[in-house]
């Protein structure tokens, strides 16, 4: 299952890998960390795997799949302490992209089509290959809303994120 969480660096890294980051950082031009007293906070936990691993594919097609998004301005992403790191405001832009190929925000539509679609499913007499269909078709609605409900997540978790300066940490294990 997978994670996501705001914390401060020293929470999850170890003091060689934080410098390790701060070079890798200071090579690539970036400019500090801004200094955070906040507390760290649980965005979402238990993720599916395959979930997780679909949403982070999408990311990866803008290079913006990273372990650590970090609170300041950052060209693509970087490779620091056998982590990936990218910048909350460019993962905040790709997903802004995201938005209307994961039809996030039609919630409210696709719940009302599929009462509809379960109300003419009493009255119709499907052979087995279209039950079939539907379990596939039904899997696939599963999977789309389970992407937008992480969509929503990560959008969330990056806006705290930056209003506490803190790093986004995306963990899967």
């Amino acid at each position: 299952m997978a994670n996501i969480e705001i914390r401060p660096l020293t929470d999850r890294l170890a003091e060689d890998e934080i410098a390790d980051l701060h070079r890798a950082l200071q090579a690539a031009g970036a400019p500090k960390l801004p200094k955070s007293d906040e507390a760290g906070v649980m965005v979402a936990r238990n993720i599916d795997d395959d979930v997780m691993a679909e949403f982070l594919d999408r990311l990866d097609a803008s290079d913006m799949a990273c372990d650590v998004y970090l609170p300041i301005e950052l060209d693509g992403r970087i490779g620091a302490a056998d982590l990936q790191v990218g910048s909350l405001a460019q993962l905040v832009e790709v997903l802004d992209e995201m938005r209307d190929d994961l039809s996030v925000g039609e919630d409210d539509e696709d719940e009302e089509e599929e009462e509809e679609h379960e109300e003419e499913e009493e009255y119709e007499d499907e052979e087995e290959e279209e039950l079939v269909d539907e379990e596939e078709s039904d899997e696939l609605e599963l999977v789309e809303k389970q992407l937008r409900r992480l969509w929503k997540d990560f959008y969330q978790g990056a806006h705290m994120a930056l209003e506490r300066h803190l790093p986004m940490f995306v963990s899967v294990r």
